[in-house]
């Protein structure tokens, strides 16, 4: 369960930076570029010919710039009439006529136009490369930090521990199950499978179970409530909220989840050692895992699927030449799609053929 959720989180970051690198880099170079390179680029500096639509810049960061409309005269290479093409300018001084310009052109082809810049500028894009090393260090901080983020959803909403043995730290109360339910404090509220002990102390098992999850035989069923006794019982400012925490039945079955660390601390008194509930039988005892969220992928919604398809289609629409705002829509709308499938996928209620199943099991709900 552990590992399937840090899969779930890793995946989510990886598919949101993803996208956000197809976004903000270039698949491959433009088509005039790509005609210029086919054809044997060079970079040169030309006159200026003719300096139009010339607009200031002054941004809150950095230095002013100028852009501007230019027509610069390109040289053949093999002598003959210059050829004037027209460029997109963005320089540090005001362009005019007979100033010079740093452009990308064919020698050999001068017809096919120019590209305004140079090797610092250009470089990146000359030699085929998607984006520039400074882009390249900002997706990798992303998903790295992506990677901590989930590894730290994983803690707090797992637990981030082994579970699969009960050891001496761990603490068990008998108690009777009600069924599903919300825990709810302030404006927050999470699942839960609600448990009443023996003094009548309610504890909330948190867990990510509805009543579509859950048969009906294991309403009113006793079981055991076990839990970490040392995660969260510091009560300092940064203890941990919640403990993991497993509930344990008669018939063999087992519940990961978590225990909030109030409810924890209030059952500590009435809860007795994992070993001495084993009723004097010192052999280990098998469970069955029960996970209802195990088997998603066999009763995703249907809506589930468009998403998928949404998102893969975004996601190659990126790969072409699209620019401006229309790549950046394409892009928000993959991330939506990606999230919304995330949400679509994990809260897909059960068909009635499942629920059935589980039902006519009686007590056992594996």
């Amino acid at each position: 369960m552990q590992a399937r959720s840090l899969a779930w989180y890793l995946g989510v970051c990886t598919v949101l930076v993803t996208l956000f690198a197809l976004v903000t880099g270039a698949p491959q170079r433009p088509e005039r570029m790509q005609r210029i390179v086919d054809a044997g680029a060079e970079f040169a500096v030309v006159p200026i010919e003719k300096a139009g639509d010339v607009r200031l810049h002054d941004p809150s960061k950095g230095h002013d710039y100028y852009t501007s409309t230019a027509v610069v005269r390109l040289a053949p290479k093999a002598g003959g009439r210059p050829v004037a093409a027209t460029v997109q300018l963005v320089t540090p001084d005001r362009p005019h006529a007979g100033g010079k310009a740093s452009v990308l052109y064919a020698p050999t082809r001068p017809g096919l136009g120019a590209v305004a810049g140079d090797e610092r500028s250009l470089g990146d894009a000359l030699d085929g490369a998607t984006m520039g090393t400074g882009r390249v260090w900002i997706i990798g901080i992303a998903w790295a930090a992506g990677v901590v983020l989930s590894v730290v959803v994983l803690s707090v909403r797992r637990g981030f521990r082994s579970f699969s043995r009960l050891g001496p730290a761990d603490r068990a109360v008998r108690g009777k199950c009600l069924g599903p339910d919300l825990w709810r404090r302030d404006s927050a509220e999470e699942q839960c499978l609600k448990i009443v002990t023996a003094s009548s102390r309610t504890a909330h098992f948190l867990a990510d179970v509805t009543d579509e999850h859950v048969p009906d035989s294991l309403t009113g069923q006793h079981l055991w409530l076990c839990w970490d006794a040392r995660r969260g019982a510091g009560g300092g400012r940064f203890s941990a909220g919640a403990t993991p925490a497993a509930l344990v039945s008669d018939d063999g079955w087992v519940m990961h989840g978590m225990l909030k660390a109030d409810d924890a601390q209030m059952l500590a008194a009435e809860g007795i050692a994992v070993e001495k509930t084993a009723g004097g039988n010192s052999e280990p005892r098998p469970l069955r895992l029960w996970d209802p969220r195990s088997a998603w992928l066999l009763y995703v919604a249907p809506s589930a699927l468009v998403l998928g398809v949404v998102l893969i289609g975004c996601a190659a629409l990126l790969t072409f030449d699209i620019t401006g705002v229309w790549r950046w829509a394409t892009g928000i709308a993959g991330a939506v799609a990606g999230l919304a499938l995330g949400h679509v996928a994990m809260n897909s209620p059960y068909p009635s053929a499942v629920r059935s199943a589980m039902s006519s099991n009686g007590a056992d709900p594996v």
